[in-house]
């Protein structure tokens, strides 16, 4: 009687499993390296781990006031050789989570992801960060908004106290869970813009949105068709990085190498990009991130959101 094959472990669970193999091999430290893993702070804006500096920082040139919205994100500087995760970390890993609590009136939007860049371990691929990192974050001051008062000062001493509570994974060729609780008070009057330059790069950095009329994505067999036409000119004849927000579906080993052709005809790009064997989601639509590397560390990027065409 034949016997039957165990059943392939689905993608989610590789996944899961290679994150996990990456922590347990961090298992193995001195005592003195086990004093500094996960550090939490409870009463200041810094924290500070063996593998990172996590700071949490304010944008408000023009202080806080209904109607007028300000930023504010997690820096973080990694120690060298070690990474941190995009919003899709790829084949392992985990993306950084913020948790904000804030006054009534006060709302976060979504982070601004920086276009991130591809890091290999083994056969795996990921996407995520090295060295300064800034993680920025919309607040938006609803008109209903009305500052806190100080005795004998009105609100001109008033404070937004804007808290966080951060979980990143940092890894080198092992993998390390760490948190931390931050606390930032931003003056309602006044000018708070010392990081300034942090978020005009990290802004930069953040692929564009692009309503490219005709994008389309197109099931074909165990690849995937791309069509994107309305590229800016910057992108124009260039060989671009692609980068999916969804996981698990396109192999992203594959994707690294020449082994999917992309190409330009009459200012119209298309690809072929090479499905996970272990694909178990199937979108009807996917947001996607082309970008073009420039000089040095310097790119442009791009958000393109496309339909799919045809059965999973």
């Amino acid at each position: 009687m034949p016997t039957m094959a165990a059943p392939m472990p689905s993608r989610p669970i590789l996944r899961t499993l290679a994150t996990i193999f990456l922590i347990a091999a961090s298992a193995v430290f001195t005592s003195a390296e086990a004093q500094n893993l996960p550090q939490t702070s409870t009463t200041g804006s810094v924290v500070t781990t063996a593998h990172v500096r996590a700071e949490l920082v304010a944008q408000a040139p023009d202080g806080v006031a209904p109607g007028q919205p300000f930023w504010v994100g997690l820096r973080i500087e990694h120690q060298p050789e070690w990474h941190t995760y995009w919003k899709n970390s790829g084949d392992s890993g985990l993306p950084t989570e913020l948790a904000w609590t804030l006054p009534a009136g006060i709302d976060a939007g979504e982070i601004a992801w920086p276009l991130p860049r591809k890091i290999r371990i083994g056969s795996l691929v990921n996407y995520g960060y090295e060295g300064t990192l800034l993680l920025p974050v919309p607040l938006t001051v609803s008109q209903q908004y009305r500052p806190p008062r100080v005795d004998g000062l009105g609100n001109g001493g008033a404070v937004v106290e804007v808290r966080l509570q951060a979980a990143w994974l940092v890894c080198r060729k092992e993998c390390i869970p760490e948190e931390g609780s931050f606390a930032l008070q931003v003056p309602v009057r006044g000018s708070t813009a010392l990081h300034h330059a942090d978020f005009d790069a990290a802004l930069a950095a953040q692929p564009q949105p692009l309503a490219a009329e005709g994008a389309q994505v197109r099931v074909d067999g165990q690849r995937l068709a791309l069509r994107v036409p309305g590229l800016p000119a910057a992108a124009q004849g260039q060989r671009l990085d692609l980068f999916p927000e969804t996981p698990e579906v396109i192999d992203n080993d594959a994707a690294q190498g020449s082994g999917w052709p992309q190409q330009w005809q009459d200012g119209v790009w298309t690809a072929e990009v090479p499905l996970s064997p272990q694909r178990t989601d199937s979108p009807q639509t996917l947001p996607l991130v082309l970008a073009v590397r420039g000089a040095g560390a310097q790119a442009a990027a791009w958000r393109v959101v496309a339909p799919v065409d045809g059965p999973w």
